[in-house]
């Protein structure tokens, strides 16, 4: 019953009541007769409920795709279809409001998900356009219907499931955009076909070419320039291709934020350029994933199904595991309830969610706080089929509940934000504590792997910029092993610092934030860049293409055995 209908109801029992003890009869009569038809509105109203709602079919299509699984590419946007059909409907008037419960994977402008639904319409079909935002793994639950009469006095909620579950590989860009000028087609060859004839460091002379800035002095061919009077380079044979070797970061640093800001996805975008980009012109490229709980390494692969096993590891990488231990406060639990309500309205119904009466405790925040405990704790038991004693822990242990609600919250895609995840920075134990896995992981794949590598890092080491020191034995290491090493450490928003900018005479606090979180940034990344081209390793800030070209000029130079570009680096 709506607040409408109750005051409506209030109003036809006050006029019945004073119209029978002031012996008004036209009052009287007028105030039964509102109450009747209220009655027999809610007649009608149950009547729909129990003849029409069991017809009433819902049929979602993502992307054409219909099946209960599906794939789905980051970035990209996908039109989802609903179809209504209803089979028996009698009355006139709006009778049902349908909403697909769209997860925080997906961006829809308001309104466009939800579509009311008239009575004498037996079939309605509508359409709505949604962003993929991030890698992972998306889930759409089903519907929520809101059932009214035409008055509006009596209302339902109800939850209709049609779960589909669709995996979201990473965002790339074209490999036409990120390759290099002079970057030359190479590959391995077929069985019982002759080694290809390309630029690289084989035994095997190919040609001679004029001397470019960068280029090793033990390949120059002095007795040749001698003769032209201007240096000139040999190029040797290329006998097999350079692999690549992405390290990912999966921390709890680059994991914080909304799905397709956190930095995990700038990560993978450019893990997935990079792939695509190698793999075009025959280069293999594997990975190395770690974070708190170990590593997973995919061994180098080529072709189109290796690209595609390492998107769907990326994919699987991306989704946010249980998130560390957090207390329990008022807006975890509201956030709770919101979703049951959304997902689960039947189980938060009075008349099945009862929650008993007690005494304690006398103060009425601490009644209303036991009383939404008491709620979300009767969804989850029936949710996760929990026994009684396993209630009254959730219940009565804040520490179980908060976990209990955090598992719940990441189960259902929310993303790791307050109120799930405290958005503060984490500080420099955690900064410690990834380098600390990264240094595992590069030590780990430099003894497994072969000369001439590149290895390219992804991590969110800003954090601990100024002890870089503990992460330089491990990248002299891989160095010294000839590999080429490449860090890109991604900002926030991908938005990077920029040195010198006009500032407006009269800031809002939002403006001297972004400035100050600049200039603490511009500083961090300087001691970063400092202290690794020390040792021979580029260093770039950016999430964006200019990290990819980096990484590809540095693979360039690896199969060319140049020392270095003949530009800055960085």
């Amino acid at each position: 019953m709506t607040v409408r209908a109750r005051w409506l109801l209030l109003a036809g029992l006050a006029g019945a009541v004073i119209g029978v003890l002031r012996s008004q009869h036209t009052l009287a009569w007028l105030s039964l007769t509102v109450l009747v038809w209220m009655l027999a509105e809610w007649l009608m109203f149950c009547w729909r409920l129990w003849a029409e709602i069991p017809g009433l079919c819902i049929q979602r299509s993502v992307g054409g795709r219909t099946g209960p699984n599906g794939v789905l590419f980051a970035g990209r946007p996908v039109v989802v279809e609903v179809r209504i059909t209803a089979k028996r409907l009698w009355g006139c008037g709006p009778m049902l409001v349908v909403r697909d419960c769209v997860p925080e994977y997906f961006a829809v402008p308001p309104g466009q998900a939800e579509r009311p639904l008239l009575t004498r319409i037996h079939e309605c079909t509508y359409r709505y356009e949604a962003q993929v935002l991030g890698a992972g793994q998306a889930v759409l639950p089903g519907f929520r219907i809101t059932i009214q009469d035409a008055q509006g006095f009596f209302s339902v909620q109800k939850f209709v499931a049609c779960e589909q579950r669709f995996r979201i590989l990473p965002a790339y860009a074209s490999a036409g955009d990120t390759q290099p000028v002079v970057k030359r087609i190479n590959s391995l060859p077929q069985h019982g076909i002759h080694r290809l004839q390309r630029a690289g460091l084989g035994s095997e002379l190919l040609e001679l070419r004029e001397y470019v800035p960068g280029d090793p002095p033990k390949s120059i061919a002095w007795k040749v320039s001698a003769r032209r009077g201007t240096l000139m380079t040999r190029q040797y044979e290329s006998e097999v291709p350079v692999r690549v070797c992405l390290f990912l970061d999966g921390s709890i640093s680059t994991r914080v934020g909304g799905f397709g800001c956190r930095l995990l996805d700038q990560m993978t975008f450019v893990a997935g350029s990079v792939a695509r980009s190698a793999i075009s012109v025959g280069d293999p490229v594997g990975a190395v994933l770690f974070d708190e709980t170990g590593s997973r390494r995919i061994a180098p692969a080529s072709g189109d199904r290796g690209f595609y096993r390492l998107l769907e590891a990326l994919s699987d990488f991306s989704i946010n595991p249980a998130p560390p231990q957090e207390r329990l406060t008022p807006q975890l639990l509201n956030a709770a309830l919101r979703l049951c309500g959304e997902r689960w309205p039947e189980l938060l119904d009075p008349r099945v969610n009862i929650v008993p009466f007690t005494f304690f405790p006398l103060s009425p925040g601490q009644r209303r706080l036991r009383y939404q405990k008491s709620r979300v704790a009767a969804v989850l038991a029936e949710i996760h089929q929990l026994q009684p004693m396993q209630i009254l822990e959730l219940v009565h242990d804040d520490q179980l509940m908060a976990a209990s609600l955090q598992r719940f919250l990441t189960e259902a895609g929310v993303a790791w934000m307050d109120p799930l995840l405290q958005t503060r920075s984490r500080g420099f134990h955690d900064g410690m504590a990834t380098m600390e896995l990264l240094s595992d992981a590069i030590a780990k794949s430099v003894m497994t792997a072969r000369d001439n590598e590149v290895y390219v890092i992804m991590a969110n080491l800003l954090e601990c910029a100024t002890n870089i020191s503990y992460l330089l034995p491990a990248l002299r290491m891989a160095i010294a092993r000839h590999h080429r090493v490449v860090v890109v450490c991604p900002t926030p928003m991908f938005r990077r610092p920029v040195r010198n900018a006009p500032f407006p005479e009269d800031p809002t606090a939002e403006q001297l934030l972004s400035r100050a979180e600049d200039l603490r940034t511009e500083e961090l990344a300087g001691r970063l860049r400092r202290a690794l081209r020390r040792i021979g390793a580029a260093f770039t800030l950016s999430g964006e293409e200019q990290a990819i070209r980096l990484i590809m000029n540095e693979t360039q130079m690896a199969r060319s055995g140049r020392i270095a570009a003949s530009g800055a680096r960085g």
